[in-house]
């Protein structure tokens, strides 16, 4: 009988516990949702209140959320573990994946390491950088994570709240919308993307006609479907296209000035630009002398007479002024030669310097003989040429003399075929 009373005991308590337990696992799973909902409205709310409640941007990142909050939804990808709201997380900021932190900490030693090794022949001295283990975007080496942050960047270490956004300060975002508006985003820190900047401002269309009118600053770029009629860069035509931002060049055909001013011909007028043959001509600051360049737009410059005037070899500075003649200073020249290894020694002089007379010892072409000669002159000696002809199997055997005065020839014969 008491055996029978114990069972009996028994079995109403595990009926009533599992049907309490029942309930409470659904109390749980309501609780979380309602929990859920209201930390997803706290986090839209500063949005929601400037677009009046429109959340049509808000989808990639109300993706990135439910993540968080769905068990075993977020992996790691480098030790294939699950993230969980109490460990110290690192998320890309190409593509918003999450990491634990120490596991980000080595995959880039470790990335930086390999590569260096492999390509970097001063192992140890290069800078190289270390990529994201899903987008494979790159990072210097000074951007490898030391400290978890919250999503902003504002808080280090931040709390685990039960009614906050895993990983999040709570606070609102305010990093820089992009493409930069001069807004910042409204949402609570959050995972994952800014949505589009969703105030209101007043902008006028694409080509300015039309009045200003209230637009999305996400989307504020509007067409008035009018003509445009700014006045083209040629200033002679308008332009004819419905509204746009920027103009495309001038179609038409115009009489263009040159650059000078002294001839005018029919050109396109989306090259307007051009320059004539005629010197310039124009009177020079000195007052002497005229512009001696060929036609031109800016500023003609200062009378080449007039700078750094000096003696023709250069050794002696005059502040004489353009109008009178500089006088040989009679120190020897020392003006390089044609030559490239000796200077002219003749006294300070107007005009081009000698050709170099000074002996100095030169071997042939061919290399077998040396002999004293002036230094502007080629040694030509009279062995023949050894070299193998271009058949492969006889050598040429000419005189070098002769096989010049042959090159010679033939470069004179095309010269005048090419004057004829």
């Amino acid at each position: 009988e008491i055996r029978k009373s114990n069972l009996a005991a028994a079995q109403r308590l595990v009926e009533s516990g599992f049907s309490s337990s029942s309930s409470d696992d659904d109390e749980d799973v309501e609780s979380k949702d309602g929990k859920r909902g209201q930390i997803l409205a706290s986090t839209f709310t500063s949005y929601n209140q400037q677009t009046g409640g429109d959340s049509a941007g808000l989808q990639r990142t109300g993706q990135y959320l439910n993540e968080l909050f769905q068990s075993g939804a977020l992996t790691c990808l480098i030790c294939i573990g699950s993230v969980k709201r109490t460990q110290p997380v690192w998320n890309c900021s190409g593509c918003f994946s999450l990491f634990h932190l120490p596991c980000v900490q080595k995959w880039a030693r470790d990335s930086v390491f390999l590569v260096s090794s492999v390509t970097d022949e001063d192992f140890g001295q290069k800078q190289h950088p270390w990529p994201c283990p899903k987008c494979r975007a790159e990072y210097p080496p000074s951007a490898t994570p030391n400290r978890y942050l919250c999503y902003c960047g504002k808080v280090q270490d931040p709390p685990s709240d039960p009614w906050l956004v895993p990983h999040s300060c709570g606070s609102v975002c305010e990093k820089k919308l992009k493409p930069d508006c001069g807004h910042t985003c409204l949402l609570l820190c959050h995972p994952g993307p800014c949505p589009p900047c969703p105030k209101m401002v007043s902008v006028t269309c694409l080509c300015g006609k039309a009045k200003p009118l209230p637009r999305r600053c996400s989307n504020k770029s509007w067409l008035c479907q009018q003509i445009c009629a700014k006045v083209l860069p040629c200033k002679q035509h308008t332009c004819s296209q419905l509204c746009h931002s920027a103009c495309e060049p001038c179609p038409r055909v115009s009489v263009q000035s040159c650059e000078c001013g002294r001839e005018r011909k029919e050109r396109p007028c989306a090259e307007p630009l051009w320059n004539c043959t005629q010197v310039c001509g124009r009177p020079l600051s000195c007052g002497n002398h005229t512009c001696e360049e060929v036609c031109h737009s800016a500023p003609c410059p200062p009378c080449p007479r007039s700078v750094n005037r000096t003696c023709p070899c250069g050794k002696t500075k005059s502040s004489a002024g353009c109008a009178e003649e500089v006088l040989p200073c009679g120190d020897t020249c020392d003006r390089p030669l044609t030559c490239g290894k000796h200077t002219c020694s003749r006294r300070c002089h107007r005009g081009n310097c000698d050709t170099c007379r000074q002996e100095v010892e030169k071997e042939c072409r061919c290399g077998k003989h040396r002999k004293l000669m002036p230094c502007h002159k080629e040694y030509l000696c009279d062995s023949k040429c050894s070299k193998t002809r271009s058949c492969q199997r006889h050598q040429c055997r000419r005189k070098v003399n002769e096989k010049t005065a042959l090159n010679v020839e033939k470069r004179n014969i095309k010269t005048r075929l090419l004057t004829i």
